[in-house]
């Protein structure tokens, strides 16, 4: 999967899924494992401190490694955070090196899984990771690009515009609120998800085309960007 705009159109119907019942960082997680074709997956923040919090896991697999790497201060994840890059390790290989305490509790815990960690980097900083799990297959069928795009397009869409406190109304460093307010109703009625969805939606799609938000809410207004056609 290499069209970007393909990827984010998915993502964004598939964060539609279920959006009275799931938090947004659960449905994005889950849009996460569908895309990539993995068993698990698992998003965390502030790796690196005693702040460290795991928003959304798919499964008990997923939820019990991230609470292994909480519980012992070591492990994949924390890895990618502190170093902002991709780190990719089966249990049954060199983790035992890397890891000692966090592998042999995992695979006393959960058996022999690979295990893919990406930071997200939305905006030049790690804010997180974007945690994969593979129980059957050793490696992930997408490639590793396409799995960084989606980590820092999951990272976007739950980070907050700062300028904007909680709402969308105010001026700040992305411009055109009223646009992009406008924008933003016409995706919540395009995919019958909420108004902080939506704005998630859009700032993920601004990211990945480094574009700025008020320029991908021009689109929508203007009807070049449907998400009900999956443009």
């Amino acid at each position: 999967m290499t069209d970007r705009a393909a990827i984010l159109a998915r993502l964004a119907r598939l964060v539609a899924d279920r959006a009275r019942e799931r938090h947004l960082a659960e449905r994005l997680c889950e849009a996460s494992r569908l895309l990539l074709n993995v068993d698990a997956a698992s998003i965390t923040v502030s790796n690196d401190s005693s702040n460290r919090i795991t928003l959304a896991a798919t499964n008990e697999v997923a939820a019990r490694l991230e609470d292994l790497q909480d519980v012992l201060g070591e492990g994949p994840c924390r890895d990618a955070y502190r170093t902002g890059t991709a780190v990719r390790v089966s249990l049954d290989g060199e983790a035992a090196q890397r890891w000692p305490e966090f592998t042999r509790a995992a695979r006393s815990s959960v058996g022999v899984v690979s295990i893919y960690c990406f930071a997200m980097r939305p905006a030049a900083q790690v804010f997180g990771t974007l945690s994969l799990y593979l129980e059957r297959a050793p490696e992930i069928a997408e490639s590793d690009e396409t799995a960084q795009f989606i980590a820092d397009a999951v990272g976007a869409a739950l980070l907050r515009d700062p300028s904007a406190g909680d709402g969308i109304t105010d001026s700040g460093a992305w411009s055109s609120r009223a646009g992009i307010h406008q924008a933003t109703g016409m995706v919540v009625a395009q995919l019958g998800i909420s108004p902080d969805d939506a704005l998630a939606i859009l700032r993920a799609h601004a990211y990945a085309d480094d574009a700025t938000l008020a320029e991908i809410a021009q689109l929508v207004v203007h009807r070049r960007l449907d998400f009900s056609r999956g443009d």
